[in-house]
């Protein structure tokens, strides 16, 4: 700052320091009318994509806007330091260059349209996500792009009501940049040179502003920044979603996806620490990654008389549909209504996470790695791998799938992981020419007639085959195939009242599904199959965009397991079907009914058989909840936070879960040890170990 006149001598400020004053108010206004925006949108969340139980006074309520509101000041002040930092540097420049201040004063009105903007679309989008996926904006945003922006935006214009969310957020938009520029022309016209002495200002003007802006920047004057682990504050959900806005949740959704992207390398040491806290043994001193490994029991029958096993995955099989409470009576299960109630069927059932991709990965490949099938990684055969289980156990295996080959490589990436054909859309076509195509793919229905065709031409004593059907047609944007004959659903009111944003057409796609699935499984069961083959149905993930109330969390997000056994195939112990379970323990419960001697990943529990409370699998996982003793434990960073009972209804109560801390704590090392065994298939220096 130049300074001509006496220390002492009052004088009026200069263009380039008043460039410094304007930047102070133009920032304190856009956290006004950012702020605003947030605060509007987690109204809206409260109020329309809640639990209609949530406490209105509860303090964890409060502490989440306050955080809230320390992340939206945080976003201002870091999206517009640069331009503070620009109009503090114009204050060197002598008096009489008054050019640059009038730039920086541009160059920062300029980044607060685009600030509002973007603050706008973004909560637009955040409030849409959390209507959808019961969570905010995360790394799924940008794996979902990878799926193609055509793709994702007819996906997106199927939903209810986007095109009034579109128009509104348009409005808002509108709205805000005429507050925002007849707001910053009283700032440019009211804000007129005042007089200071030169010291004072420098003190209080500038330096006590600058060390106000980086604390309030930073979100806190203690020790740790506002951070990611500041977004879960409780163990409700609900309560969660309200703390970032659209724009916090892209940055760190962001980060999310780039880490998902590389592995660094394996530790020995971390991976017999994490051997011992979750089998609660030492492992050897051999090959930790053999020690991870079990094998079923030894059984003449299975061996000589091996049974065929088809394992459906059913786009978007919510357990809830299934269900008189939520359904009032309404048959959504289609053909499969009279076989969920004379086989096994367990309810109480939680998929591994809340999409596609990650469900797959765990029930198929035993991984989190999410990009693995696109990553420089895709060539490289997993032993945790299903399908090589039953490969090594000299079955052919099939993957049919609705959906098109090249989504998520899954056609190349699952050959490369034991499966000897891979089905897709563009070979369904060419063997029924007659089948429409969508967005995503093919129709459901002819997964089931190819997958019939095959298990009908095998003859007696033909090389079992293990089948992976997986679905499509109950995907956003929900079109039902064109030349079915099944007629619109009319929903009960109590069940349209908790559609929320989803389209009527989302239960249509939903019965259509389940209707043919359930057909195909009467074909097995009345041919010749029915003595020598074992189904398993559930759920990639359960519906999305559905409204529950807080107590009704797990049901959100739970799917079915169903099972068909064959008599000779069935054990003669009494199953447990009100058993907690989730996706881990669907492959060690086939392996065990259909091989003998089978070696798999010891990661999951044979549900057709008492498992002892002692046990290291006595849980149920889901990315966003852990299930351990009759107590649910929100799956997050804060290990801290408390649990809730689940009583006999599988419903959350308001009673502290009474699981011992460090059975939490074992249970805890679950994704770890996914991560680890991942890490350690994928180094190159092991590859040759693993196999």
């Amino acid at each position: 700052m130049v300074i001509s006149e006496s220390k002492s001598q009052p004088r009026l400020l200069a263009e380039n320091e008043m460039a410094t004053v304007r930047a102070l108010a133009l920032i304190a206004l856009l956290i006004l009318l950012c702020s605003a925006v947030f605060l509007v949108a987690r109204l809206i969340i409260l109020n329309v994509y809640t639990p209609a139980d949530l406490p209105l006074n509860g303090t964890d309520l409060w502490h989440a806007f306050w955080i809230g509101f320390r992340f939206d000041v945080a976003v201002v002040i870091r999206v517009t330091l640069l331009g503070f930092i620009l109009s503090i540097l114009v204050l060197v420049l002598p008096v009489r260059f008054n050019k640059p201040a009038e730039i920086v004063w541009r160059f920062n009105l300029g980044i607060g349209y685009c600030l509002l903007l973007l603050a706008v679309l973004f909560s637009v989008v955040n409030v849409g996500y959390i209507s959808f996926f019961n969570r905010p904006i995360d790394g799924f945003v940008f794996e979902g792009l990878s799926y193609g922006v055509a793709t994702s935006a007819k996906s997106i214009y199927g939903l209810e009501n986007s095109f009034w969310a579109l128009a509104i957020g348009a409005a808002t938009a509108i709205a805000s940049l005429i507050i925002y520029t007849r707001l910053w022309r009283l700032i440019a016209t009211g804000l007129q040179p005042f007089k200071v002495r030169s010291r004072p200002f420098v003190i209080i003007g500038l330096i006590i502003p600058i060390i106000l802006l980086a604390l309030i920047g930073r979100g806190t004057a203690s020790t740790f920044p506002l951070s990611y682990r500041h977004l879960a504050i409780s163990s409700d959900t609900a309560i969660n979603n309200l703390v970032p806005n659209g724009l916090i949740g892209l940055y760190y959704g962001h980060r999310q996806f780039r880490k998902s992207k590389t592995l660094g390398p394996v530790d020995d040491v971390v991976g017999r620490q994490l051997f011992e806290q979750f089998y609660s043994r030492i492992p050897t001193q051999e090959n930790l990654f053999s020690q991870f490994f079990t094998r079923t029991g030894k059984s003449e029958f299975l061996t000589s008389q091996p049974p065929h096993v088809v394992l459906n995955i059913a786009e978007g099989m919510s357990q809830a549909l299934l269900t008189d409470r939520f359904n009032n009576g309404l048959n959504l299960a289609g053909a499969m209504k009279p076989h969920l109630a004379d086989d096994l069927y367990f309810e109480h059932f939680l998929p591994a996470s809340n999409d596609t991709q990650d469900s797959l990965l765990g029930l198929l490949i035993n991984s989190q790695y999410v990009q693995i099938s696109r990553s420089k990684y895709q060539h490289v055969p997993l032993p945790t791998a299903s399908a090589k289980v039953f490969k090594d156990a000299g079955y052919k295996t099939i993957f049919i799938y609705s959906g098109f080959e090249g989504i998520a490589n899954r056609a190349a990436f699952f050959k490369t992981q034991g499966f000897d054909e891979f089905i897709g859309a563009h070979r369904l076509k060419t063997l029924f020419p007659s089948m429409r195509s969508s967005v995503w793919g093919g129709e459901d229905s002819y997964i089931f007639e190819h997958a019939w065709q095959l298990l009908d031409s095998l003859k007696a004593g033909s090389q079992p085959h293990f089948i992976v059907n997986l679905t499509v047609t109950n995907h956003p944007p929900y079109h039902m195939p064109v030349h079915t004959l099944q007629p619109p659903i009319d929903a009960p009111a109590s069940l349209a009242a908790r559609m929320q944003n989803l389209p009527p057409e989302s239960l249509d796609t939903y019965s259509y599904t389940n209707d043919h699935l359930g057909r195909f499984i009467s074909r097995i069961k009345q041919g010749h199959g029915r003595d020598n083959t074992i189904i398993a149905v559930t759920g990639d993930h359960s519906i999305r965009g559905m409204k529950f109330d807080r107590s009704e969390q797990l049901h959100q997000l739970a799917v079915p397991f169903y099972l068909y056994l064959p008599d000779q195939y069935r054990p003669s112990t009494l199953i447990d079907q009100r058993q907690i379970a989730s996706h881990k323990d669907i492959m060690p419960t086939l392996f065990h009914a259909a091989l003998s001697e089978a070696s798999y990943v010891n990661l999951g529990r044979n549900l057709l058989a008492s498992t002892p409370l002692e046990s290291p699998h006595n849980f149920a996982y889901h990315r966003d909840y852990l299930l351990v003793k009759n107590g649910a434990y929100n799956n997050s960073d804060q290990a801290t936070l408390p649990g809730r009972q689940i009583s006999s209804s599988f419903d959350l109560t308001t009673e502290p879960a009474i699981a011992a801390s460090e059975a939490v704590q074992r249970v805890r090392n679950y994704p770890k040890i996914l991560d680890w065994l991942t890490r350690y298939q994928l180094d190159p220096a092991n590859q040759s170990l693993s196999q």
